[in-house]
């Protein structure tokens, strides 16, 4: 005959805190109460009378030890799983550990203290596949930076962590209990690699598509972090080099792409599926891996003040122009290693002269011009007699409704060069979307006073030749790699070419770039920056 419980001991059972039963030898004050509002019996001692103590309750389901520093960083369900799945006795001396009862009684009888005991079941049990905690590979406490990945782990534990109370509290952020949504269902076989992400209400993303930036990815990772990004996702299209563990040991999400770059209409399909899926509700960066973002006072507040003040303005996306950046001297000379300033190693920029352009699409107007455009698009430049001329005669053909729809008469239009406006940070909901990049996007409301923003574009360094050749083989880039064509032939008609020329200048900071009305600064901006005393 089966046994079956009585309904009020089964109610009992179902309303028992998760961590009843649970002693947890040696924890710190900070995590003892959090443990305890879950039902575990906190114990700050773990020597021999605190191990004989936790032995002898008669209530003991697990026995546990956590090392100094270390914080609980998933809801108590999940961390209720990981220490009743069995017996884990921790893969070194310096891990978390966890053992049943039964086995912490058998191994314990005579231990001097929780040591010996953990010494005595790393010798008589299996050795785990991962640990109970996640640390830093070189053992130095956790900062700010490291709790992406403590998060992205999956671990119920993650430390040591220092005396900052600040990063003690987001770490035990990661303690709310939350549904773990199902990972949505992703085109062109888009699927995440680790645990898929899963943003906290208020954190900032970014959202890079790469593939092969080894080079560029980590300084792009850790400009965006010093901004005050939260979360990274990067989507990575069959890189053959180092760039997915570059992402991944900077705690990034990583979404493999398997399919062509440019049937996904160059990355924007994949973008705007994995925003739809987690990105909703969130400000979201979306960058190149060659891309930092500046923005007026961004030396001295970070995207978190800016995102509070676009949304007290009503605005939901924030314009850009690209500043091309490069080396001093020929780009073949350029010795850039990944990790270093970026600022350092192309250190220059043209001011451009700029003009504005309207185009059908939101945000309606589009910037043109700058070093690119004098270098290898020539014929782009207004100031050529018949490029103006040819402007002209074809707004006035677009007054002619025939004419606007003619594919033939389009065909006609000027040259242009590649626009320099850019909406990298989007408010993402419902209805948003990536048109062509972020140089064109679905409408979103624009504050009739905003300031704006410069990306300074890290394109031009030693690698650059192999990457233009690669585009034209492949043809993965806009109207068959035209623009890299372009660079092509430059790049083999001069192998020393060199952008740096006498209207060169050194960046200097994002004062500088507001000075030359590269990007605008408003008064309720600087207000708010002084508000907050910077």
């Amino acid at each position: 005959m089966t046994a079956t419980r009585s309904p009020p001991a089964a109610l009992a059972e179902a309303l028992a805190p998760p961590l009843a039963g649970v002693v947890v030898l040696g924890a710190a004050a900070r995590v003892a109460d959090r443990l305890a509002g879950w039902g575990a019996r906190p114990v700050s001692a773990d020597d021999g009378p605190a191990l004989r103590q936790a032995l002898s309750d008669p209530a003991l389901v697990a026995l546990a030890w956590l090392p100094p520093g270390a914080l609980p960083v998933r809801p108590p369900a999940e961390i209720a799983a990981a220490l009743r799945a069995g017996d884990h006795p921790g893969r070194d001396a310096g891990d978390a550990w966890c053992l049943s009862a039964a086995t912490a009684r058998r191994l314990g009888d005579g231990a001097a203290d929780a040591a010996a005991l953990a010494e005595r079941a790393r010798s008589a049990l299996p050795r785990p596949a991962a640990p109970l905690a996640h640390r830093r590979p070189d053992g130095a406490a956790l900062s700010l930076a490291d709790l992406p990945a403590a998060f992205g782990s999956g671990l119920p534990f993650a430390g040591p962590f220092g005396d900052d109370p600040v990063i003690a509290a987001r770490a035990l952020a990661g303690t709310s209990a939350q549904a773990r949504a199902p990972v949505p269902s992703l085109p062109d076989g888009l699927a995440p690699i680790g645990p898929p992400p899963a943003p906290r209400p208020g954190e900032i993303l970014a959202l890079l598509v790469v593939r092969n930036e080894e080079l560029r990815l980590p300084a792009a990772i850790e400009a965006a972090r010093q901004l005050g990004v939260d979360r990274f996702i990067v989507i990575d299209n069959r890189s053959t080099d180092g760039t997915r563990d570059v992402a991944q040991r900077a705690g990034a999400h990583l979404i493999d792409a398997p399919g062509d770059y440019a049937a996904s209409s160059f990355g924007i399909t994949w973008t705007n599926a994995v925003l739809d899926a987690w990105g909703r509700g969130h400000w979201a960066l979306v960058l190149d891996a060659d891309e930092q973002l500046v923005f007026p006072g961004s030396d001295r507040v970070g995207l978190p003040a800016l995102t509070r003040h676009l949304d007290a303005q009503g605005a939901e996306a924030f314009r850009t122009i690209m500043l091309d950046c490069f080396p001093r001297g020929p780009l073949t000379d350029c010795a850039y290693r990944p990790g270093e300033d970026l600022s350092e190693a192309a250190p220059l920029f043209e001011p451009p002269r700029l003009r504005r352009e309207r185009i059908e699409d939101f945000p309606g107007t589009l910037d043109y011009g700058g070093i690119r455009e004098r270098l290898f698009f020539p014929e782009a430049d207004p100031a050529n007699g018949l490029r103006w001329l040819r402007q002209k005669l074809f707004n006035l053909g677009l007054r002619v409704p025939g004419l606007r729809v003619s594919a033939r008469f389009r065909a006609w239009a000027p040259p242009r060069s590649p626009t320099v406006t850019k909406l990298p940070l989007i408010r993402w909901r419902e209805g948003a979307a990536l048109l062509a990049s972020t140089h064109r996007i679905a409408p979103m409301r624009l504050a009739a006073e905003q300031p704006s923003g410069v990306l300074l574009h890290y394109k031009f360094l030693q690698d650059f030749h192999e990457r233009a050749v690669d585009a034209v083989t492949r043809g993965i880039h806009y109207d068959g790699s035209r623009e890299y064509r372009r660079y092509l032939r430059k790049l083999e008609a001069d192998p020393a070419f060199s952008l740096a020329g006498p209207l060169a200048r050194p960046f200097t900071g994002p004062d500088a770039l507001v000075e030359l009305g590269l990007m605008e600064d408003t008064l309720a901006w600087r207000q708010d920056r002084a508000a907050a005393g910077l």
